[in-house]
């Protein structure tokens, strides 16, 4: 399931388009974030679809590993421009996505929290002083602080 899911991020990242690939997800599927619960991988990606501004945002996979039982783990980075008010332009930062799958729901996956911190000064600096930001490093020279990458 772990090359599965890092294969169908890397060619769709449905973190950030919604194109999510709905056969790896059970039915009783549910995500949360610091600031989002829902249930159901079509309301999740609606969610998704909409929070970014398509073809502007983008999610780049650092690396996917299986971390403990029935536990996949993606870091994945994140940047542009999401859809509050008329648009505000997010600074790339790492965000860790834990997957839960159940045996008793064939393997498929039944939870999705990803975690983030965000700094808030920053990322109005970072919106008030566009002319200043820097490059985007290449994701290869993005590290990965999991064990044993896919």
């Amino acid at each position: 399931m772990s090359k599965r899911v890092d294969a169908g991020l890397r060619r769709e990242c449905w973190f950030i388009t919604g194109r999510s690939l709905p056969e790896l997800f059970s039915n009783s599927f549910t995500f949360s974030d610091p600031q989002v619960s829902l249930n159901g991988i079509e309301e999740y990606s609606r969610g998704v679809r909409s929070f970014y501004k398509q073809g502007s945002a983008v999610g780049e996979i650092v690396c996917t590993a299986v971390t403990a039982p029935d536990t996949i783990t993606v870091v994945w980075r994140n940047y542009g421009t999401v859809n509050i008010g008329p648009g505000f332009d997010l600074a790339p930062y790492l965000c860790t996505t834990t997957l839960k799958t159940s045996a008793s729901d064939g393997g498929l996956i039944v939870q999705q929290e990803d975690a983030f911190e965000v700094d808030q000064a920053a990322l109005l600096k970072y919106n008030l002083f566009k002319s200043s930001r820097l490059a985007v490093p290449p994701i290869g020279s993005v590290a990965c602080p999991l064990p044993k990458p896919v």
